[in-house]
């Protein structure tokens, strides 16, 4: 409890991104992993493992771009520091233990960035305007060898919506930004990897309930690679309810 009160004071957010709520988020994903650390070990090896796996793709003259850096449990560091051309990190929040961690890696820099294009005039803005997600996210789209988006696609609304969506207007805006996200994937200039959750399995007893957290006909394709992340064991969420995700990884524009 003691290291997310910390987190949630020592985090550095882009505007919008703290009155959305990512810092509690952030701070809250440092509490489960510290509780469900074997639980969680291998997808985020399997995440590590993806990335590198294709890291061949990318151009050696231009960095890579890793968006969905958060706290780094899923990012493979030393592989990207080795890349001729160095790494950026970007994320809409920076945690302490992020920065500490990349002190040993002098070709990574990190950027605070709003990956979704909505956090400061959604929070920030005059509340009787209605804001809507862009057609496509504002991602750099040139300048990278390979860009990674890192387990970030189904986080990207929960500034905005919940988890699943409650209503109609919450599912049109998770899909909006989703799609803009993917969009820009798709338009940038140099190989692209998504690693994404698409499928949240809650199971109680012999009766599971499936709920997409990212709606199919947006995925671009078949996946190059899925496996399961047991994210919730019994106890986490609920006594008797288990939570999986289904993780699946696409490799784009090659």
């Amino acid at each position: 409890m003691i290291e997310e009160i910390l987190t949630v004071l020592t985090v550095r957010a882009a505007p919008g991104a703290r009155e959305g709520g990512l810092v509690k988020e952030i701070a809250g994903i440092l509490g489960r992993h510290r509780r469900q650390r074997k639980f969680w070990a291998e997808h985020l090896q399997r995440t590590k493992e993806s990335i590198t796996a294709h890291m061949h793709h990318a151009d050696p003259k231009e960095p890579i771009l890793l968006m969905g850096a958060g706290l780094c449990l899923d990012v493979p560091l030393d592989a990207l520091n080795s890349h001729q051309a160095g790494a950026l990190l970007i994320d809409a929040v920076e945690t302490r233990q992020t920065r500490r961690a990349l002190k040993a890696y002098p070709d990574i820099e990190f950027e605070r960035a709003d990956l979704t294009g909505m956090l400061a005039d959604f929070w920030l803005g005059d509340k009787n305007e209605v804001i809507s997600p862009p057609d496509i996210a504002p991602l750099p789209l040139v300048g990278h060898g390979m860009a990674i988006s890192c387990n970030i696609l189904s986080q990207l609304p929960l500034a905005f919506s919940a988890s699943p969506p409650v209503n109609e207007t919450e599912t049109k805006i998770t899909d909006a930004i989703q799609k803009a996200h993917i969009r820009a994937l798709l338009a940038m200039d140099c190989p692209a990897l998504l690693i994404t959750d698409y499928e949240r399995v809650e199971t109680s007893g012999n009766d599971p309930h499936i709920v997409q957290t990212v709606n199919p006909d947006l995925l671009p394709g078949d996946p190059v690679d899925v496996w399961d992340w047991p994210i919730a064991p019994s106890g986490e969420v609920a006594v008797g309810l288990e939570v999986r995700l289904k993780v699946g990884a696409w490799l784009l524009n090659v």
